[in-house]
């Protein structure tokens, strides 16, 4: 991996180190943070604008649990802001999953909870970080935890995503540009007051911050180093089960045996060293449908569960050095045993995972085993023509403030 990468990577894990991600029992399956405004797994909304989350999972146990949640505020590195809940939460401190829904029709029983936020019970005062933790007994044990944003326009921000070309470092070749104004608050008050973070598809793992501008003015920064640079990567791979017992295009065989869905993926190669290959995809998201009801709302509760068998062929390891594994937003990019390929007699790196019915992204990363640096261009390479959706994230605390405010948000798309 080139200088660039390695920083990225290092910033990255520096970044998240605080983040309290909690891995979900077995039982719990299909974490989604859905944002019905947008239609996608966009995990930011506006401040007092109407605008709401749906917080989702499935409990294959089945039966009712009553599940409570609770939520902290968090600074732009995530680490916790220590400030009391009443300077952050009107409304109760914890509430439970008011929405809950026994699976029907389905092989698989489970039932299914939703959480919406804001709600009548509980909203925010402030902008900024959050996280949502879902818990049976008492919060400091969490069975998950969800990452979101709510942002208030106090900035407008600006987005420019373009091609970048260095023979130094062929796979981070999508530039961003960011500028950050402001009518009525003076951007320079604090010098370290402001961050910017950006990411791409959503994803909170595959950002940084940018601490400094390039240039600034009381009322107006401007983030446009030549450094400030994304893997383009390729478009996601995609499956289509919503429909359990026909295959679709990228799918070898589906069948039921012993009253349990199979879903066989078509083998899947490196294409790193082959063409850009344009074909549309979700940027890595994925919806849950059946072939009955094209209604997410109703396939919340209605859609079955499949194993799904992930195969990847002529992959090099390099004796060792470099493992496998399949992410998306449909397992939160985690980088996991459940998510890791393993070869097989045949050759092949496999890997199952139980999923519920509908149209799934996914990709293939790796994972150095010396140095623990995730690699997504290795296995599917990295283009400049690549459609990106990325978020640009501005945070400032005002001079006497104990905490970061989230204060301008803009996602724009590489193809604009």
């Amino acid at each position: 991996m080139k200088f660039y990468t390695i920083i990225f990577c290092f910033l990255a894990i520096s970044i998240f180190a605080q983040v309290e991600e909690v891995n979900p029992p077995k039982n719990i399956k299909t974490i989604q943070v859905f944002n019905p405004q947008t239609n996608d797994n966009t995990p930011i909304i506006r401040l007092n604008s109407g605008e709401y989350l749906f917080f989702l999972f499935d409990d294959l146990d089945a039966g009712y649990k009553r599940y409570q949640y609770s939520i902290e505020h968090r600074n732009a590195d995530w680490t916790p802001s220590n400030i009391f809940q009443s300077e952050f939460l009107n409304g109760v401190n914890t509430d439970y999953a008011r929405i809950h829904k026994n699976s029907f029709n389905t092989y698989q029983r489970y039932t299914n909870y939703q959480i919406k936020f804001p709600n009548e019970q509980m909203n925010v005062k402030l902008p900024g970080n959050y996280i949502i933790k879902v818990f049976l007994e008492n919060d400091n044990n969490p069975i998950l935890t969800q990452r979101f944003a709510i942002y208030q326009p106090t900035t407008d921000v600006g987005l420019m995503v373009s091609r970048f070309n260095n023979p130094t470092k062929k796979e981070l070749n999508q530039r961003l540009q960011v500028q950050v104004a402001s009518g009525t608050q003076d951007l320079l008050e604090v010098p370290d007051g402001a961050k910017l973070f950006l990411m791409k598809n959503n994803n909170w793992k595959e950002g940084f911050f940018i601490n400094r501008p390039t240039f600034s003015r009381s009322n107006l920064l401007t983030y446009s180093d030549t450094n400030i640079l994304f893997n383009g990567g390729s478009e996601y791979n995609w499956f289509d089960n919503k429909n359990l017992e026909v295959p679709s295009l990228t799918t070898e065989k589906a069948f039921r045996k012993d009253s349990v869905f199979h879903t066989v993926l078509r083998v899947d190669i490196p294409k790193y060293n082959l063409p850009y290959d344009d074909f549309p995809d979700i940027n890595g998201n994925y919806y849950i449908r059946n072939n009955r009801f094209g209604n997410e709302y109703i396939a919340n509760s209605e859609a079955d569960y499949s194993w799904v068998y992930f195969a990847l062929d002529a992959f090099e390891d390099q004796n060792g050095l470099y493992a496998p594994y399949v992410v998306g937003a449909f397992n939160n990019w985690r980088i996991d045993e459940n998510s890791k390929l393993e070869k097989d007699d045949s050759g092949l790196w496999v890997t199952e995972l139980f999923l519920k019915q509908g149209y799934y992204n996914y990709q293939y990363v790796v994972k150095n085993t010396k140095t623990g640096q995730i690699d997504p261009s290795y296995v599917s390479g990295s283009f400049w023509q690549t459609e990106n959706q990325y978020q640009a994230l501005f945070y400032y605390r005002p001079w006497g403030q104990r905490y970061d405010v989230l204060i301008g948000y803009v996602s724009g798309n590489s193809r604009n």
